[in-house]
């Protein structure tokens, strides 16, 4: 979950690419900075957000990471009915600390993009045929 180089083979890289849990969370944090409670409101799953953050797709930002006392005021973490008195703290900063993409995930967002266009390429230049001498026989 650093940002420490790791060698990667390109058979992996392709399970990778391939995977649609992957390109989905490559595409949803192209848009945006997300947190992982946001994330989670993407429908994707707890394991599906632990996964890409093993694989070092994505990685939590520690420049935007909140504090545990950043959020709330000492006595509203004191109530009773507040989910921090229980020892969730953890567990909220968790949830409310932004993740990005790493360089792995920034290329495997490069290869969606270049596979796109790519593919919108053929659509474009079927459309770029000259018909204007076409005469029809009548």
């Amino acid at each position: 979950m650093s940002d420490r180089k790791i060698p990667i083979d390109p058979v992996h890289l392709t399970e990778l690419i391939r995977n649609p849990v992957i390109v989905r969370i490559v595409s949803i944090l192209d848009l945006a900075s997300l947190s992982i409670l946001e994330l989670l409101e993407y429908n994707l799953e707890r394991r599906e957000i632990n996964y890409a953050l093993s694989e070092g797709v994505i990685a939590i930002d520690k420049t935007n990471s909140p504090s545990s006392s950043s959020h709330l005021h000492p006595t509203e973490m004191m109530q009773e009915d507040n989910i921090l008195v229980r020892g969730d703290s953890y567990f909220y900063n968790f949830l409310n600390s932004k993740v990005r993409l790493t360089e792995l995930g920034l290329y495997i967002l490069d290869s969606i993009k270049e596979d796109l266009s790519k593919k919108e390429l053929p659509l474009n230049q079927a459309n770029q045929f000259d018909l204007s001498s076409f005469n029809p026989p009548t």
